[in-house]
């Protein structure tokens, strides 16, 4: 089962600054789906916490919680939706630079604007409703952009992380210090005893692409670093173990969309 690091306090601290400025409640979900408990977050709803006294309401939302966030996850950008109960929700699904899915910020427990409570609850439940958080779609929908835009700071640094297998974490060392070489399967499978058959079924796994994706991207981010540093384009081909000038031109154009002189520093 996947395993990955939080930085508690820097974490928190960006949980609780989001729950000051919306004053709505957001809340992290784990890889299985269930939601992190320690964070400073605003509690739940009064109304959610009313109508999930009933088992078989409680089942349909841990069911909708759980169906929306396979649906964020697959999309891999913002999900905007009205759960069972006819609330607004956001999920912003995080995925590493390795494309591995870490979890989700799940936002909500809002009325619709312009919607009425549901027709077949207590006047206690009425009032719990009126109590709670009003938007519309679209700024539910500016609010998920926002965190979307802010998860890419909490990837960049790491404040929560993918704990790779052992085998996957030499592989990765292996990889980064060797960019000069030609890698293949073989000599990633003789680094960690295993075979080449090994590395082939589970790269992906632990790197969310296969191993030619991941070790190109990986020439590409240093061939961008050397361009930028002065580096001329045929002394960063050579030393990416590139067959020549224009084969490295040629695959870096393809993978950042402008050729490797329009990034050199002059």
């Amino acid at each position: 089962m996947p395993k990955y690091d939080i930085k508690n306090t820097e974490f928190d601290n960006i949980m609780t600054l989001l729950y000051r400025v919306f004053d709505i409640r957001i809340t992290l979900f784990d890889l299985q789906e269930h939601e992190i408990p320690h964070f400073h977050i605003k509690e739940m709803s009064g109304y959610c916490k009313e109508r999930r006294k009933n088992c078989q309401f409680n089942e349909e939302c841990i069911k909708c919680d759980t169906s929306n966030l396979v649906i964020a996850k697959a999309k891999k950008n913002v999900h905007i939706y009205s759960c069972h109960d006819g609330l607004l929700e956001g999920i912003v699904p995080l995925y590493n630079k390795n494309n591995t899915y870490l979890g989700a910020i799940v936002f909500g427990q809002l009325r619709e604007s312009g919607k009425s409570a549901p027709g077949n609850i207590s006047a206690r439940l009425k009032k719990f409703y009126a109590a709670l958080p009003r938007f519309t779609k679209k700024q539910l929908r500016d609010i998920g952009d926002l965190i979307k835009y802010l998860s890419e700071y909490i990837i960049e640094n790491e404040l929560i992380k993918y704990q790779n297998k052992p085998w996957a974490g030499k592989i990765a060392v292996y990889i980064s210090n060797h960019l000069n070489e030609k890698i293949t399967l073989e000599k990633l499978g003789r680094i960690i005893d295993r075979s080449a058959t090994f590395i082939s079924h589970h790269f992906e796994e632990e790197f969310g692409v296969s191993p030619k994706q991941y070790i190109l991207r990986k020439k590409m981010e240093a061939a961008m670093d050397m361009l930028k540093r002065g580096e001329s384009v045929y002394n960063t081909a050579n030393s990416l173990a590139f067959y020549d000038e224009f084969h490295f031109s040629k695959s870096f154009k393809a993978y950042w969309g402008n050729p490797p002189k329009q990034f050199k520093q002059t």
